[in-house]
Parts: C-alpha cells; structure tokens; sequence
C-alpha cells in the first residue's frame, strides 16, 4: 500500500478511538471471500480469494457510517502457446487494494435480520504486473514489468445482516468499484479510463459493542 493510503488507515483508526470509549453503536468486523478484477480493455476477468477488515458507527437503527480497508489478492490470467519443442506464455496479474468510507443505509426486517445499501467512495492502489517467456528447447527467453497506481472511485455494496446475539452478527455482500485507469507507452503517462472494475462477494462476521 502506498504512503497516502497508509496514512489515511492511521487517520481513520485514531479518530475512532473516541467513539470506541464514547458511544454506542460502534462495530468492528472482519471478511472472506472471491475479488473478481474485470479489464474489458484487455480481456481480463480473473478471480482470487480476497479477505477485508472494518469498522462503523450506527447512530441509527437506518443509518450508519463505515470504514474498511479491502485486499483482492492476486487474480491472474495465464495465455500459453506450444508449437513443436516452442513454448511461449504469458501471465498478466491485476492486484487490487482499497480503502473505503461509506454511508451504510439499513432496513430492519424483525428484530435478528436487515437488508443494508452502502454507497460512498474507494480509495484505491493497483498493480498490474506482466510476464512473457519462452523457450524451442535451445533458447530460452523471459522479461516481465509492472505498473503501480493509484485513484479514487465511487463505491457501492449492498447485502443482508443476521444476529446471533446482542453483539454477534454476519453478514454476506457484494462490493463494486471502478478501478485501474489507461496507461500510455508513447507519452509515459495515464491517460483515458479502461473499462475496468473490481467486485468483492464476501462473508463477513460482525461485533457489536
């Protein structure tokens, strides 16, 4: 994770010490589950496991707010090609991380079970690294790069809650947001946005203070 987002998880965990101590409503929870990284650009739609860490204050029984910080792993894609003793392949990797700030609206439906929509923005690091080879048995051949970068997105999820108790809960959602801009050889810079995302299916348990 680069500086900026390093320092803005610091932020985000200092100032809700306060309401820790404070308040009521405060949660904390933590997830598992599948980030798929879709570039249309490139026909890239690869999966891997992904897991997330957040927290959250719910000053209403419909209204909260939230913060989380979400690693995707490393979906990768793999393209191979043999023709007698050649072989060539080649492997693209889009590792994705963010961290997220969120406005979570619920709907209680009984006292144990909510439906929830989160809208906010995705603070968001990428890199996306190449590799090619190849070898016919008396040469061998390999190079590989990588390019890192980071921006900022607009973040939707939405799921369904469950309670076991006063303090545990689950939670299983689904989590989207644009990622990845155009980088251009010529001028050495990003230019137009790719048709690219990322979505986290998550389970997810939840602790109520």
């Amino acid at each position: 994770m680069k500086l900026p987002l390093a320092a803005l998880a610091s932020g985000l965990l200092l100032a809700s010490l306060p309401a820790i101590a404070a308040d009521q409503g405060f949660y904390l929870g933590a997830g598992v589950g599948q980030m798929t990284t879709d570039v249309d650009d490139y026909d890239f739609d690869e999966s891997d496991f992904g897991f997330k860490v957040f927290g959250g204050y719910k000053f209403l029984p419909w209204l909260g707010v939230e913060g989380m910080y979400i690693n995707g792993g490393k979906p990768e894609d793999k393209q191979s090609y043999d023709s007698g003793p050649v072989h060539e392949e080649f492997r693209l990797t889009v590792e994705v991380e963010s961290l997220v700030a969120a406005v979570v609206f619920s709907l209680p439906l009984g006292e144990n079970f909510e439906l929830f929509l989160k809208p906010g923005f995705a603070y968001w690091d990428s890199t996306t690294s190449g590799r090619y080879s190849y070898d016919d048995g008396t040469f061998s051949f390999e190079d590989s790069a990588s390019i890192d970068d980071s921006g900022s997105a607009f973040f939707l999820g939405g799921g369904a809650g469950f309670n076991f108790s006063e303090n545990l809960g689950v939670r299983v959602e689904y989590e989207w947001f644009e990622v990845a801009p155009e980088w251009d050889s010529d001028s050495d810079e990003f230019v137009d946005e790719l048709d690219a995302s990322a979505g986290f299916l998550s389970a997810s348990f939840v602790y109520t203070f």
